[in-house]
């Protein structure tokens, strides 16, 4: 289930004043054209074993990864929003405060060592991360998560934006209310929540994944291990599967009123109800549990299923693309036009 956002996003602290000797410079002069007109520069010694935190109530942040113990912060931000470093035991936070009431927005551009765990949470906030070899939480009401690289758990959520996450090695915890899911190349177990938004997953090599999905479709194309355990279900979307020759699974499809279509010949099925068909592939060690209330379920091989996976992801783009250059051409400001749920309808599966 989707986490209500935590009060801890509404509160904003105390000003406790700039923590010393790494004191925040800044200066009115840089992007005087824009609403941000102030600037934080500053670099922060850090040890191993030392954890990033970041709180923002509007805006950016973009963290990327280099190899030294140092923590380099950049903020663009109004005059009268400073931002606050502290370190409190092996934690390392940066908040924002205004002068009179709520702070403003607050684009940050971090550079963290590779080994840095992240937590970062926004009220509307975009979140990228790029080359990080750690844990990362981040989670943001209304704002896109884009993430590169990420080790042992990974944690997303947002509740108006999309997930975008490849080459992680590690868990992996995804929930998204009303926009896509986006996984490639993972090395890891795998659960994702989605009310609204489409699942598309490739690259997938993991013992236990669960995808849940209220209202998307959702492919996978991912390794079936000998052992494991995958189950995916989504209320009135379909479902379409890779299933490579060789595999061991017993592979259960549960529908109500859509059908299973198979791009290949299936094997006997050992069990044949109203609402489930049961087969066994192999020694069938895995076990495939799939689950479709109102839509359709179908089993493809890998290739035949990528090839659907990159016209799909290729249009989407192109969509999205020309929805942005829409938005700049009708509101050129910073302000984010949500995108609407779910790219595709429940029939495209088979197109």
């Amino acid at each position: 289930m989707l986490l209500l956002p935590t009060l801890a996003l509404l509160v904003v602290p105390p000003v406790l004043g700039h923590w010393s000797p790494f004191a925040v410079h800044r200066s009115p002069l840089i992007g005087h054209h824009s609403p941000l007109t102030a600037q934080t520069d500053t670099t922060i010694p850090v040890g191993p074993g030392t954890r990033l935190r970041v709180e923002i109530m509007s805006g950016q942040i973009a963290v990327r990864a280099w190899d030294q113990n140092q923590v380099r912060v950049q903020a663009n931000h109004a005059p009268r929003t400073e931002v606050e470093i502290r370190r409190s035991g092996t934690v390392l936070s940066l908040e924002a405060s205004g002068t009179f009431g709520l702070p403003g927005v607050v684009d940050y551009q971090l550079t963290v060592p590779s080994w840095m765990p992240l937590v970062l949470e926004g009220m509307s906030a975009t979140i990228s991360i790029e080359g990080t070899r750690a844990a990362i939480e981040a989670e943001t009401i209304e704002g896109d998560i884009t993430v590169r690289g990420g080790a042992e758990t990974v944690k997303l959520t947002t509740i108006n934006g999309r997930i975008l996450v490849t080459g992680a090695r590690g868990r992996l915890e995804l929930e998204s209310a009303s926009d896509g899911i986006e996984v490639s190349d993972l090395q890891g177990d795998l659960v994702v929540d989605a009310i609204s938004g489409d699942v598309l997953l490739r690259g997938i090599t993991g013992k236990s994944v669960r995808v849940e999905s209220v209202s998307g479709n959702v492919w996978f194309e991912g390794r079936i291990q000998d052992g494991g355990s995958y189950s995916i279900s989504s209320h009135s979307g379909n479902i379409a599967i890779a299933v490579a020759e060789g595999v061991n699974a017993t592979l259960a499809a549960e529908l109500f009123s859509g059908s299973l279509r198979a791009g290949f010949s299936l094997p006997s099925a050992d069990e044949r109800t109203r609402h489930e068909q049961r087969y066994r592939f192999g020694n069938g060690s895995a076990v495939v549990q799939l689950e479709a209330f109102s839509g359709n379920i179908e089993l493809l091989r890998p290739a035949e299923l990528i090839t659907r996976l990159e016209r799909t992801m290729r249009e989407r783009r192109e969509r999205e693309e020309a929805r942005a250059r829409a938005r700049r051409d009708r509101k050129p400001d910073r302000d984010p036009e949500p995108d609407g749920p779910g790219d595709l309808a429940p029939g495209d599966l088979s197109q």
